[in-house]
């Protein structure tokens, strides 16, 4: 399946409101609800395919955050030392000989003499716009829609329509990750050479 644009994606919508103009549900409606939808399935369908990488230099063990910083994936590391994520509070408190933690748009490294890190991050995806398109794996672009089509039945008070398509989103979704996550199972197992991109 081609990636669809988020204009694809609110041209499907509409198609499905039976609505051409954007007289009941506006344009800017419509686009509000497609960042709903997206930001829903990043969190539940987010493939390893987009965690981002990054070697943090440190200055007295305070280092800023990458540009597309959302939230760190798993351990930090250094000359083979492992760095855990804590709470602010048990950073302060210095519960752990090696640690880490995220402090507003910095992350903070102990002991402060740390000069560099190796990360993992989930990275912050942008907002979507009429002229952007969506960042995640393009096999859950669709979904996106019947999301849309959920919240939209749902303000023109039709909730028949609105529970029908909030279900058919929780299904496409469901079956779309089992069968994503089959197939790269049973490339594993099998004897064909595959790039491994597991579901979170």
């Amino acid at each position: 399946m081609a990636a669809l644009t988020t204009i694809q994606i609110l041209n499907l919508a509409r198609i499905k409101l039976l609505e051409s103009t954007s007289e009941i549900v506006s344009d800017d409606t419509i686009l509000i609800y497609a960042n709903l939808a997206y930001s829903d399935l990043i969190k539940r369908v987010f493939t390893n395919d987009k965690i981002l990488s990054a070697t943090l230099t440190f200055t007295n063990g305070v280092a800023p955050t990458p540009t597309l910083f959302g939230t760190l994936y798993g351990s930090a590391q250094s000359n083979g030392n492992i760095f855990e994520e804590v709470s602010i509070e048990d950073f302060d408190n210095k519960v752990l000989n090696n640690m880490i933690t995220v402090e507003g748009d910095n992350i903070k490294v102990y002991p402060v003499a740390t000069s560099t890190l190796d990360i993992k991050y989930y990275p912050v995806f942008a907002t979507l716009t009429a002229g952007s398109n969506p960042s995640i794996n393009e096999y859950f672009h669709e979904a996106i829609v019947y999301g849309i089509l959920a919240r939209a039945f749902e303000d023109l008070q039709d909730q028949e329509l609105a529970s029908l398509y909030d279900s058919k989103y929780e299904v496409m979704i469901t079956k779309k990750t089992s069968i994503q996550s089959n197939y790269e199972e049973g490339n594993q197992r099998g004897g064909v050479m595959f790039n491994y991109v597991k579901l979170i």
